[in-house]
């Protein structure tokens, strides 16, 4: 995809990334986390992406769908409702996501392995948190924190129906 923005069409497909409360760019929430300004940015998304994405693949792929889609609608579409007037492009509100997610886990699941890796990752990544306040009007800080925010809230639905789903499994019911 950047190579085809950015070679062929001279980068004009940044246009079709969120633009703030105008309806036409509502397909942005989509299409954003597969645009880029620049091959910098690029690579700056790479790696985190790969390594979050990884991290939540090899607890479940089907978590992994959820996590990527839901932080995908629900991070772009804060981003849609809440962000200044400019085109916000790029994968790292999906890598806030990863992050908030795996980052929180530990507080909603509460067990020893999640403990450990919320810890992990916050050793490894937590210098991300930098990126949740404004520092520059070339990054979209408030993408950053929409991810983020939609990753804790994605932990949270997901531990909450896993928590719903064991208590009212035959299994776990006792007689009285």
């Amino acid at each position: 995809m950047f190579v085809v923005n950015n070679l062929i069409f001279s980068g004009d497909l940044t246009q079709y990334g969120i633009r703030p409360r105008h309806i036409h760019s509502l397909p942005g929430i989509i299409w954003s986390p597969f645009l880029h300004t620049s091959f910098r940015h690029l690579s700056a998304n790479t790696i985190p992406l790969l390594v979050l994405g990884a991290i939540i693949c090899f607890r479940s792929k089907t978590e992994f769908a959820a996590i990527t889609i839901g932080g995908m609608l629900l991070g772009g579409g804060l981003t849609w409702l809440l962000a200044r007037g400019a085109y916000h492009v790029g994968a790292s509100g999906l890598i806030f996501c990863f992050f908030g997610y795996l980052a929180s886990l530990a507080y909603f699941n509460r067990n020893v392995s999640t403990l450990l890796l919320s810890l992990v990752c916050i050793a490894g990544y937590g210098g991300m948190l930098r990126g949740l306040v404004p520092t520059s009007a070339a990054v979209s800080w408030e993408g950053h924190l929409a991810g983020f925010l939609s990753g804790i809230a994605i932990a949270w639905g997901i531990s909450t129906s896993k928590k719903t789903r064991s208590a009212t499994d035959p299994e776990n019911i006792q007689p009285s």
